[in-house]
Parts: C-alpha cells; structure tokens; sequence
C-alpha cells in the first residue's frame, strides 16, 4: 500500500510539472502561416509522383487518383492558415486552482473507476500473475483464422497464393506435415517452382525432426536443376551434405552461396561460419571473411558504375498475343532480397527486337543500383495495360547474371507467362 502511495504521488508530481512549468513559462509567441513551405512541398510530391508515372511504376489511373490527393491535401493545408498571438501573461491565473484541482480530481476519479483492490498485496499478486489464460486464448484465435483459411481453399483449390499463406500459418503453429501438404497442393497447379520445392522441403525437414535425409534432399536438388543460383536452396543443399557428413560437397555448396553476398550483408558471416565449421571436420584451416568496406566520413569516393545490355526478342508463339502498342517493360532486380526495380526502361512491342542499356543512372533510388548488387535479374514483360505490377498470363523473359558476366550483350526471349 505504501508502495502504490509513493508511486501514485511521484506520477501526481509529474502530472503538475508538465501542466504547470509550460503555463508559468509561457512567452508570447507569434504564429505565422506556412504556405510557401507547404506549396514547395507539394511540388516535390508532385514531381516524384510524374517520374514514377514516366517510368512506368504507376499507370494513368493510379498517377490520377495520385494528383488529386495531392491538390486535396494542399487545399486543406492552405485553407484558414492565420497569423495568431499567444500572450506572456494570458492563463497563469489557472496555475493555483490547477495545483488543489488535479490532485482532488485524480483521486476522485480513481475511487470510481480505479481498483481498489490493489492497495491489498495479497490481491495485487494475483491481478498481476501471467496471463496463461489470456495467451491460450489468442493461440485459439490464431487456431480459428487457420481453419477458416483451410475452409476457404477447400473452396477455392486453384488459389496458389492461398496454399502457400496457409503453408507458412501452419508453420506458424508448428503443423509442419500440414504445412508441406499445402505446398503439395500449390506444387500441384505450379510445377517445378524453386520457392514451392524449397518451401515443401523445409516443412518436411521441420516435420521429420529437423533432419533434409530423403524426399527434403530430392526437392531441393530438383529446385537447384531448376535455378542453379537460389541462395535457399544451396544453403540447405549445403545442410543436407554436411548431414550425410559429405563436408567438401558442403563447403562447395556454401561457397557457391557466398558469391551472391556481401561483406555488408547479414547472411555472409553466418554462411562463413558455416563454410568453417565444415573446413574444421575436413582439418582445414578456416577461410578469413572479408571485412564490409567502410568510406571515411565526407569522402567523395563512389563505387564504379556498372551497366548490363540485353537483346530482347519476342518468340513467335508469343506474336499473336500481344498488340505492337502495348508497353514493354525492361527492368534489373536483385536476385535475392528487396524487389523494387534497380533500373528500368520502357518501350512498346513495336520497336522488339531492341538492344538497351540498363546502368545505375535509371535507378528509381540513390542507394539501390545496379552496382550496388553483385547477382541480379533482368526481365523483359509486355503489359496490355501499362502497368507496374505483373499479371497473371502477361509474357515476359528473365535472365541472370552475377558480377562481371554482364560486360558481354545478353539475349532475353519473351517466351513465358505470368502464372
């Protein structure tokens, strides 16, 4: 009790300084309207929002309902801005009522809304205890979201996103055989997907106990057939050799992974302590990790700029399907990570086949270009509607290409759909 006393008091006190310190100091304060600062600002908003309609991120429709939030918003902000002054002297008056008021209303506000039951020790151990009760109660509520979500693809089976959210749910709750039958359901309509591949095996190993030995071993070989390069895939193919203590096959797997980090990046000292661990069992020394390269504050010196071209072409069972005005967009991605465009170019079918250049001064951010990724993706897509974002049955062509390999003319051929 004397406890809750000392406590109530010191917030009391607290309460007062912040009422009454700023009322007893106030100065006069003269307010003025900030127009100009909010015009300037809606020019800048303005502009980004034209360079993303011209590179094609946004479409006419999004770029619209954009312009007119901004002329909304800078209506709102230049509608009854007034100069105002606050005298030095006006309100101290309140400072001596305020000092018996807040005090008696707190207090009495308490003794009707508050417990006091927790003026007994006995009482406020209890009322304090971890609530076991409450958390299984959320868990059946995160129970319940699972099994409506297993309902509705019971209704709607062809929704591959919905079989793998329900897949990563049941991870969630530890259903790991669950989890991999999901994926089995999103393989099914699919195919040979990495993602798919990696996603069952991951379940399956969670399900077996944590170990890769057997059909998790199959999918991730089948997934690497498939993609060569994919960082989940070779580090759990890595895994998989280190369990069946094949520690050089391993080694060579997490070295092929630690071409496409960074010293900067947070998975390359994991990967290199794993590469370690398997150099020990071989009685090799251990390979040293390179250190991220740090620039001296205010220094002037830049990465070197790096620049990629590619041929695009056009298949010819694509040629019926596609309109010469429609937009064709050519844009590098990193191959693992972040999915905002690196750099982008925008051209329509009629002009295929073109050769472009894509380099760091189409980048959509400063800090990520083309240079600043080692292993990256170029995609060629053709859009009906001209917009950003790929749709399902849209054509398009990929390619990869890792550090220097991009000197040389690369050829992508639009050749697949969007699924």
């Amino acid at each position: 009790m004397i406890q809750f006393g000392i406590f109530a008091a010191l917030l009391l006190l607290v309460a007062l300084s912040l009422i009454l310190i700023p009322l007893l100091l106030t100065r006069e304060v003269e307010f003025k309207g900030d127009d100009q600062a909010n015009i300037e600002l809606a020019k800048k908003k303005l502009k980004d929002v034209e360079d993303d309609f011209a590179n094609g991120i946004l479409n006419q429709q999004q770029f619209d309902q954009a312009k007119r939030e901004l002329e909304v918003g800078l209506f709102l902000d230049l509608d009854g801005k007034q100069s105002a002054k606050v005298s030095a002297k006006s309100g101290r008056w309140l400072a001596i009522p305020l000092l018996f008021a807040v005090p008696l209303v707190s207090f009495s506000l308490y003794t009707v809304l508050g417990d006091l039951r927790v003026l007994d020790n006995d009482t406020l151990k209890s009322l304090t205890a971890p609530p076991e009760a409450s958390h299984a109660s959320k868990l059946e509520d995160i129970k319940a979201m699972v099994d409506k979500l297993a309902a509705k693809m019971d209704k709607e089976p062809n929704d591959v996103e919905g079989w793998m959210m329900l897949s990563r749910s049941y991870k969630v709750l530890e259903r790991y055989q669950d989890a991999a039958n999901a994926m089995r359901k999103a393989y099914a309509l699919v195919g040979d997907q990495p993602d798919v591949l990696l996603q069952m095996a991951d379940a399956l190993a969670m399900a077996n106990g944590g170990t890769l030995k057997g059909e998790p071993t199959a999918l991730v070989e089948k997934a690497l057939q498939v993609e060569p390069g994919n960082q989940m895939g070779l580090w759990l193919m890595g895994m998989a050799y280190a369990e069946n203590d094949q520690f050089q096959k391993a080694v060579d797997s997490w070295q092929e992974l630690l071409k496409g980090y960074s010293p900067e990046q947070n998975g390359y000292q994991e990967v290199v302590k794993l590469i370690n661990q398997a150099n020990a069992r071989l009685g090799k020394p251990p390979v040293q990790a390179e250190a991220p390269t740090v620039l001296p504050a205010g220094s002037d010196v830049k990465p070197a700029s790096r620049s990629v071209s590619v041929k695009v072409t056009l298949d010819d069972s694509f040629k019926d399907k596609v309109s010469p005005d429609d937009t064709l967009f050519i844009y590098a991605q990193a191959a693992t990570g972040p999915k905002a465009p690196l750099a982008i170019v925008k051209h329509q079918v009629k002009d295929l086949p073109i050769e472009v250049t894509l380099d760091d001064s189409q980048a959509m951010m400063p800090t990520m270009t083309i240079s600043s990724v080692d292993h990256i993706k170029i995609t060629a897509r053709i859009s009906a509607a001209g917009g950003a974002t790929p749709q399902s049955g849209e054509p398009y062509g990929m390619i990869e290409v890792k550090g220097d390999a991009g000197a040389d003319l690369k050829t992508i051929v639009i050749n697949n759909s969007v699924r």
